[in-house]
């Protein structure tokens, strides 16, 4: 059954028909309870391990950041951001449209769409010839990773009783943010060993996965030819409103604030931005579903995320760059230094997530947030140039990894927590929307801040603006209000 045979009441109470079971035995009984386990296992592993690919992406190019400037010595790091923000900004502004075109042509075949999608651009970003060429293979893989990722949340949810969702999302929510944490440290072994084009090139491998684990597990959510066509121009819009924010943050170091190219290119992308919401009131199928923000839990889980986002996006490549430039680490080592993060998430989400879904975000996710702050503004009052890693690098880095797994998932699960099951997958990529959005202009802020040079007060001025990040999140955190059942 879809999400549209639900109407009225009966949508807060079940997904799925209830029916009454045949008379079987308890052996029987036994062997359907086992696979119906087995089933929503793999749909769990084909849906979550897409979404972790798409975001351990974004992080995996942090890494691969310094190696990339040696390839490409003649082209300044700012225009260098663009091979980040090709990728941030295309799954963005699609990510909306992607949901609807899964409801249009089925959530199954959108999910396999992407994944395949996402596999051929990751072999043309690890061969691109030339800067240009690899910022349209960034920009293709955006596009991927905007098709498999709100199907993907879909998929799961359609398989998933209502009392279950909660915990479930938060799980899902954990894998992605895992993938942000997890990015630096696979990605800075292999681009260590064999190059940044080699963190790209291994990628297709997990898509197979991916699609053998659900080729005959998930869901068939059947396509709906009278469903809207998504708004196209919206998103593109959009996505000229983002990526002229993020070359108007950029261009403000060799430009400066007042600047005629700084502010015009900033007034447009607000103008664009204010032309998309418009549209979203009129358009069937907006780029951004306007109406959703009404929604106090999922408007304040958003703006959390993308504070949120911003923050992580900065210090994931403001900490690369200081060890591998400040403290002279080499990339592996670097990657291995940032561990700790990853590691920690990965041991505690599922624990966290059972929190999360008993006590609600407020009381897990508010204290997350000033531990994130806190360990990051470790590093803006105590980092030297002289390197200190047991004493001060893993403390800050395991407060940051509490924060991390405090919020990202929690917050995720929030911000569907009361969208109307038809329009949980909108929900769900209005949350994946802020996260890149926050992403972009992290990562812009940060270069202003940091510009070319490796000197240590850019970097403290980086690391205090960083920190700051965790009390503003947590405000927006605590008007979320009660997401506990």
């Amino acid at each position: 059954m879809t999400d549209r045979n639900i109407h009225g009441g009966d949508a807060a109470k079940s997904l799925v028909f209830t029916v009454r079971p045949l008379p079987i035995s308890n052996g029987s009984s036994a062997c359907a309870a086992a696979d119906n386990l087995r089933r929503s296992r793999l749909i769990f592993l084909s849906t979550a391990l897409g979404a972790f690919l798409v975001t351990a992406n974004v992080s995996t190019m942090n890494v691969a950041f310094p190696d990339l400037e040696q390839t490409f010595a003649n082209t300044d790091r700012g225009t260098l951001t663009w091979v980040l923000n090709a990728y941030t900004i295309s799954f963005a502004a699609l990510l909306i449209p992607a949901g609807r075109l899964a409801d249009r042509f089925g959530r199954r075949f959108t999910f396999m769409a992407g994944l395949s999608l996402f596999a051929f651009s990751s072999l043309l970003v690890g061969a691109a010839p030339t800067f240009p060429i690899l910022v349209v293979a960034r920009v293709t893989q955006g596009v991927g990773g905007a098709l498999l990722t709100p199907a993907s949340l879909g998929l799961l949810l359609a398989g998933t009783a209502p009392s279950e969702r909660m915990t479930v999302v938060a799980k899902w929510g954990s894998l992605t943010a895992l993938g942000v944490a997890t990015g630096p440290v696979l990605g800075a072994l292999i681009v260590n060993s064999h190059g940044w084009r080699w963190a790209f090139i291994v990628l297709p491998p997990f898509c197979l996965l991916s699609y053998l684990t659900g080729k005959n597990t998930l869901p068939e959510t059947p396509a709906d030819a009278n469903a809207p066509f998504p708004d196209i121009v919206g998103a593109i819009i959009l996505a000229t409103s983002m990526a002229l924010l993020a070359f108007s943050i950029v261009q403000v170091g060799p430009w400066g604030w007042s600047s005629e190219g700084v502010l015009s290119a900033a007034c447009i992308s607000f103008i664009l931005l204010a032309i998309t919401l418009i549209k979203g009131r009129r358009h069937r199928a907006p780029a951004l579903p306007v109406h959703l923000f009404r929604i106090r839990s999922l408007s304040m889980a958003n703006l959390a995320t993308t504070i949120q986002a911003a923050g992580l996006s900065a210090s994931l490549i403001v900490n690369v760059l200081w060890l591998t430039q400040g403290w002279d680490y080499s990339i592996r080592t670097a990657g291995l230094a940032s561990a700790p993060v990853p590691i920690f998430v990965a041991l505690t989400a599922p624990w966290v997530g059972k929190l999360g879904a008993r006590y609600g975000v407020r009381i897990i996710a508010v204290p997350g947030s000033f531990f994130w702050g806190a360990g990051v503004l470790m590093y803006a009052l105590f980092v030297t140039e002289s390197p200190n890693y047991w004493g001060l690098w893993f403390p800050a880095s395991i407060l940051i990894a509490i924060g991390v797994v405090t919020t990202f998932p929690i917050v995720s699960a929030a911000a569907v927590s009361h969208v109307p099951p038809a329009e949980f997958s909108v929900g769900g990529s209005l949350n994946q929307v802020g996260r890149q959005i926050g992403a972009t202009i992290g990562v812009a802020v940060l270069i202003t801040v940091v510009g070319q040079g490796s000197d240590l007060e850019s970097f403290r001025n980086a690391w205090l603006i960083t920190a700051a990040t965790g009390p503003i999140a947590a405000l927006a955190i605590y008007f979320i209000g009660k997401t506990n059942s």
